[in-house]
């Protein structure tokens, strides 16, 4: 059911919308003299995106990293040039490069210092996102079409499209979005352009499904972890242009702008904690032109224009509050790259310390929270004496949990786990490594049980740890001995 705020007008709804008295400031980022533009930072606060240059061989921009805001720029190795759309927590990027002949591009994944090219169907294609886990989303090119794709572990999936109306019979469909449990939002369209059919759409473990919202040509632009959509569309029977956050439960609230303001919105990003940001239009300097803004908790707030600029425009968005984008003043053609820093709750996690025998399976578990409340559908990674050992998504109570095996040849009597959240949050706790386990229970999971009986009969007629009375060979009496410890 499909339970819509926006039965009311778009300029009353504005009305009603608090924003900020200040706009945000801006702070620019370094480049190379040329321009760029920022859109995505993970946890351990490095950036990605693009810098302008003017080379040889090259396209207009490069992929870079910035490793703090303050840090130059340092190029992503890359043949053509292009750009770095996203990174996640484990610092994985991908990005699109310039084709050597065509007009469309190159996906691609770096990864522990490598370069991949992603696979597409012969023509070229784009990658838009990455989640905790790695799956990467975007879209292929068939027979200049776009058709929307993911790769896992760098395996191209082409994904289903759903029925779709066009003038032409020509449909075109785009992933942009995946959250850290693997949906995935985008758009279904004509390839006319703007003012011709679209809708918005969600991939999950059911397969494909429109976003319903009262909407008119909506757009599925990003999602975050409790499955909630940011959509563009026309709202008010298409009297109205506006973003729009659509819940897995069918709530839509309008993302309105307030009537002191030029009419119209879009959201261009939104992060995995549900921080949206786009763009309105305004009067800057007393001439037309388009303001960055941001809705933390739905609140309209306006993003600083860089000096001398015009046109402002919102490309990524971190937990973390900061807003990447860049600047144009609309004549010379060149771009200011930056952020605006907005103020957030921080992330924090919970855990306790476990304990377990050598060659025992054991739950490590961690909370990962906001001051408002559980950080539900996160990503979590849990790593034991400073390896990774996997990553969990939390429950509805904000607990990740991870079973982990201590190894039967651990010597030590504790074990250091560090849990760290996507969004940065970290903390570490300590497995207590006990002594053993009862002799009868042989592989050590804490329970005598048909496990340890499969592992004796195993042994049979030989000597060793299944020979439970010490008679020097493993027969009927041992089985006696587990039998009597039995636990199931």
């Amino acid at each position: 059911m499909v339970r819509v705020l926006g039965l009311v007008s778009a300029a009353v709804l504005a009305a009603l919308v608090p924003s900020a008295n200040a706009d945000v400031p801006f702070q620019q980022l370094a480049d190379f003299g040329l321009g760029g533009s920022p859109s995505d930072v993970n946890a351990s606060g490095v950036i990605v995106g693009s810098v302008r240059v003017d080379r040889e061989g090259f396209g207009a921009s490069v992929p870079v990293i910035w490793q703090t805001p303050t840090s130059a720029p340092v190029e992503i190795p890359s043949p053509r040039g292009g750009y770095a759309v996203a990174i996640n927590s484990n610092g994985d990027i991908i990005g699109t490069e310039f084709q050597q002949s065509g007009p469309y591009g190159v996906p691609v994944l770096w990864s522990s210092g490598e370069r991949f090219e992603l696979p597409d169907l012969g023509e070229g294609g784009f990658a838009n996102d990455i989640n905790e886990a790695g799956v990467i989303v975007g879209s292929v090119i068939v027979k200049g079409n776009y058709r929307a794709a993911r790769w896992v572990n760098r395996e191209l999936e082409l994904l289903p499209v759903p029925d779709f109306q066009t003038d032409d019979g020509i449909v075109w469909s785009l992933a942009n979005s995946i959250n850290s449990a693997g949906v995935i939002t985008g758009t279904v369209r004509s390839p006319v352009g703007s003012g011709t059919p679209s809708a918005a759409l969600r991939w999950d473990d059911k397969g494909v499904s429109f976003i319903e919202s009262g909407g008119l040509e909506t757009k599925g632009i990003a999602i975050d972890n409790l499955g909630g959509v940011v959509i563009n569309g026309y709202f008010d029977g298409g009297s109205s242009r506006a973003p729009a956050v659509v819940q897995p439960d069918g709530f839509v609230n309008i993302l309105a702008v307030p009537p002191q303001y030029l009419s119209g919105a879009s959201a261009t990003t939104m992060s995995r904690s549900g921080l949206v940001a786009g763009y309105y239009y305004d009067m800057v300097g007393g001439t037309f032109g388009i303001k960055a803004v941001a809705w933390p908790n739905g609140v309209f707030t306006p993003l600083e224009m860089p000096a001398g600029q015009r046109y402002a425009f919102p490309s990524g968005v971190g937990s973390n509050g900061l807003v990447f984008g860049s600047a144009t003043d609309g004549v010379t053609g060149s771009s200011v790259g930056g952020f605006w820093a907005l103020d957030v709750e921080d992330s924090q996690l919970r855990s306790a310390t476990v304990s377990g025998a050598r060659g025992q399976a054991v739950e490590l578990s961690a909370e990962s929270f906001r001051a408002s409340g559980a950080n539900v559908g996160h990503s979590v990674a849990a790593r034991v004496n400073n390896t990774l050992v996997g990553q969990a998504i939390t429950d509805s109570t904000g607990r990740a949990r991870l079973a982990f095996t201590i190894p039967a040849d651990f010597a030590g009597s504790q074990m250091t786990v560090r849990y760290t959240d996507e969004n940065g949050a970290s903390i570490v706790s300590v497995i207590e490594v006990t002594s053993g386990c009862v002799a009868a229970d042989l592989n050590c999971d804490g329970s005598v049980n048909s496990l340890d009986l499969a592992a004796l009969l195993a042994a049979w007629g030989t000597a060793g740890a299944a020979d439970l009375n010490g008679d020097g060979v493993v027969n009927s009496p041992d089985v006696a001995v587990l039998l009597s410890g039995w636990t199931g």
